[in-house]
């Protein structure tokens, strides 16, 4: 695998949202371990195409997925996917993913169980310890990225870095709405998708500046879009789910109940 890819650019998976053969949208997801178990991590409104908020439709069309096409990619060649695909509901119509179990869609992220090496693909989890920096300081108006994939998934397959600054406290997410927000100009098809912090060089960490020849990273949080409002001087604001909710979803495993309500 060429060095001059970054592992978090290919960790960023995109996802057609599939109803039979019909395509109904495109959106971004992503790998998450947790205890030797792997799980697709994407929103509620992309494996629903309803508005966390609401519940309502988000398309004219009306349809529900009812699986994911995902494009992973083996070992050890980059440019190659795999299109695998992902179902959403068993036998019975319910759903197969893992939503919060206090909040439930109110927090707009999922977690899909999945194989550990669907049809051979090689996943690279976003959490994986020697990619991170724990320690590496979150502040407002620090600099971040949402990676996802705007245009779809055309080749070669690679996730657009969407530049973003922290828009609000970070650390009191939980205290308010459960989610921040970040001051970016983003598209719909990023929905789903990681946002991380890096830093090159000098990193700023909790216990002062440090020197490292690597880049730091960290990862805040699942992008779920932006708020999007009728003011023509719209603020571009935009929702990241922090990463506490996703741990709690996948350490409560419980199914959805399937209520768009």
């Amino acid at each position: 695998m060429p060095n001059i890819v970054d592992y978090f650019s290919l960790a960023a998976v995109p996802v057609q949202q599939l109803r039979g053969a019909t395509p109904l949208a495109s959106a971004t997801a992503f790998v998450w371990r947790r205890r030797d178990r792997h799980y697709l991590i994407t929103n509620w409104h992309v494996v629903t195409c309803r508005s966390s908020e609401t519940g309502q439709t988000l398309f004219d069309h009306g349809g529900e997925p009812d699986r994911l096409r995902a494009l992973f990619r083996p070992n050890p060649n980059v440019i190659d996917t795999i299109s695998v695909e992902i179902p959403l509901r068993d036998s019975h119509g319910r759903p197969l993913w893992l939503s919060h179990p206090v909040h439930r869609r109110k927090a707009d992220i999922v977690a899909i169980p999945i194989e550990d090496s669907p049809s051979g693909a090689l996943l690279r989890p976003v959490n994986a310890r020697d990619q991170l920096m724990a320690n590496l300081s979150v502040r407002i108006g620090m600099d971040c990225y949402v990676l996802g994939y705007p245009f779809g998934d055309h080749p070669p397959s690679l996730p657009v870095w969407k530049r973003a600054s922290l828009a609000t406290e970070p650390d009191l997410a939980r205290l308010a709405q459960l989610y921040y927000l970040i001051d970016t100009a983003s598209r719909p098809g990023m929905s789903g998708g990681p946002v991380i912090l890096r830093s090159y060089g000098t990193h700023l960490t909790t216990s002062g500046p440090s020197i490292a020849t690597a880049p730091g990273t960290k990862f805040l949080g699942v992008y779920s879009g932006r708020i999007h409002t009728d003011d023509p001087r719209d603020l571009q604001l935009a929702r990241v789910w922090p990463e506490s909710l996703l741990v709690e979803i996948v350490d409560a495993d419980i199914r959805d109940d399937g209520d768009p309500n």
